[in-house]
C-alpha cells in the first residue's frame, strides 16, 4: 500500500530534511576529528542549519495549503519539527566549540559525534520508506537502531562527565566541556524523538 501518492510533495520534503541532517551530522563529525579551519567548518554547519530551516518552513507552508493530507497533520508537523530540532542541536554544539575557543577535540566528543552521524544515517534510511507501508518492518528496525544508539550515547555521556570531573582541574574548562557534552547528548535525544514520530506514523497507518 502506497502511503504517499506519487504527486505528493511531503515525502520529497522529508527526504530533503533528512539529507541535510546527514550532511550536518557528518560535518560535525569532521569537525570533531580536527579543529583545523574551525571557523569554516562551523560556518558550514550553520549554513546547513539554515537550509534545514528553509525546508521546514516550506513544508509547513505546504501543510497549511493542503486540504487533505496523506497522514495526520500533527504527524507531519511533528516529523518536520523533530528533524529540525536535531539540526538545531548540531548547530549548537558547533557554535559552542567556536565560542568557547576549545583548543582540541576530546576522544569522548569524537565518539559522541560518531553516534550522532550513525543516528542521522538511520533516519535518512527510514524516511523514504514512509512511501510504502510494506516497508514498515524496516522503518521500525531503523527506529530500534536509533534507540540503541541513544542508549549508547547516554552511557558515553555518563562516562564523559565522570572523566571530566575527575581529571579537569580548571573550573572554566570544566563548565565549557560539560555544556558541550550535554549538547551532544541532547542531539541523540532529538534523534530518538524522530524515531518516536516515525514509529507513531507506522503504527497509526498500518
Amino acid at each position: 500500500m502506497r502511503l504517499f501518492p506519487r504527486e505528493e510533495s511531503f515525502l520529497p520534503q522529508f527526504r530533503k530534511a533528512s539529507d541535510v541532517l546527514v550532511e550536518a551530522a557528518k560535518a560535525l563529525e569532521d569537525l570533531s576529528a580536527s579543529f583545523d579551519d574551525i571557523e569554516v567548518k562551523v560556518a558550514r554547519i550553520k549554513h546547513l542549519e539554515h537550509e534545514g530551516d528553509q525546508v521546514a518552513h516550506q513544508t509547513f507552508g505546504l501543510l497549511s495549503s493542503t486540504w487533505i493530507t496523506p497522514i495526520d497533520r500533527e504527524d507531519i508537523y511533528a516529523l518536520v519539527k523533530a528533524l529540525d530540532d536535531v539540526l538545531d542541536e548540531i548547530d549548537a554544539v558547533a557554535a559552542r566549540i567556536l565560542l568557547y575557543k576549545i583548543e582540541k577535540p576530546s576522544p569522548e566528543m569524537r565518539a559522541a559525534t560518531a553516534l550522532i552521524s550513525q543516528s542521522a544515517v538511520a533516519i535518512q534510511r527510514a524516511v523514504p520508506m514512509l512511501d510504502d507501508l510494506k516497508q514498515s518492518p524496516a522503518i521500525l528496525a531503523a527506529c530500534v537502531e536509533i534507540n540503541r544508539l541513544e542508549n549508547e550515547a547516554d552511557s558515553l555521556f555518563r562516562i564523559s562527565i565522570g572523566n571530566l570531573f575527575e581529571n579537569e582541574r580548571d573550573p572554566i574548562r570544566l563548565m565549557k566541556w560539560k555544556e558541550i557534552y550535554e549538547k551532544l547528548e541532547n542531539t541523540t535525544d532529538r534523534c530518538e524523538d524522530v524515531a518516536n514520530v516515525l514509529e507513531q506514523i507506522v503504527i497509526k497507518n498500518s
